[in-house]
């Protein structure tokens, strides 16, 4: 093998790193991980405070009108997590719910809320449902209230407690940027530390097939905060990165 012929074949093969060069350049899969209930807290939960610690990007969902809303707002801003509401409908709120249309008490209810909501919770950048399963089905009610949450300019999750939710398509026709929860980390019954690790587990193939997903769970839980601060950095070593809600909502 003459050394003309070498080096005619290294012009022809691929550059040595290309593939690691290709995939490094690739965009990794991304998953968000939206804790709802903060604000509603009692001293058998796992304390805030421990929450606020985690050193990763995650979305925190602070309730209205509970116990330590303000302080629940306050203390994500400054621990560097993402603030957004956590807003309930039913069954919180006895609602008509109409088929036909978004009726005066029902407007005059949610609205009600929403103001106090936007003034206990200081400058959120999104919002989600709490619970709402039948709610989110009503399109007339949906269809108002993502008029009505349009100017506040934050974004709109879907926490999808319903497949038939249309939340999330009324917020699309309302131009809200908007996204959808697709996992929960847990079940009735079911929130050990190794179901909420499986759930993300679940939530990064999807995200690996799909791009992203959101995981939402309850800060209520010693094991959701164990399954999450033990599961998340183990995924980050496998090249998934975990990011805000809102570099989801589209």
């Amino acid at each position: 093998m003459t050394y003309a012929w070498i080096a005619a074949l290294l012009v022809l093969l691929p550059r040595a790193g290309a593939a690691q060069d290709k995939a490094a350049a690739a965009p990794k899969p991304k998953i968000a991980v939206v804790i709802d209930d903060f604000g509603l807290t009692y001293p058998r939960n796992q304390p805030d405070d421990d929450w606020m610690k985690l050193p990763f990007p995650l979305t925190f969902a602070v309730m209205p009108q509970s116990p330590r809303t303000k302080k629940a707002a306050i203390q994500t801003k400054e621990a560097g997590k993402e603030l957004i509401i956590h807003f309930p409908f039913d069954p919180f709120l006895t609602l008509d719910l109409d088929k036909t249309q978004a009726t005066e008490g029902d407007m005059k209810k949610v609205r009600d809320l929403m103001d106090k909501a936007f003034k206990q919770i200081a400058a959120p950048v999104g919002l989600n449902n709490h619970r709402s399963l039948n709610a989110t089905k009503n399109r007339p009610l949906m269809a108002w209230f993502m008029r009505e949450l349009k100017p506040r300019n934050v974004y709109f999750l879907d926490s999808w407690v319903s497949p038939r939710s249309v939340a999330y398509d009324e917020a699309k026709k309302a131009a809200i940027p908007a996204a959808r929860g697709i996992i929960f980390l847990e079940e009735p019954k079911h929130y050990s530390k190794e179901f909420v690790a499986r759930m993300l587990r679940v939530a990064a193939a999807h995200a690996k097939k799909h791009g992203s997903a959101i995981a939402i769970g309850h800060h209520y839980y010693k094991s959701t905060y164990e399954g999450v601060a033990e599961e998340i950095p183990r995924l980050q070593k496998e090249g998934f990165e975990f990011v805000f809600a809102s570099a989801l909502a589209r």
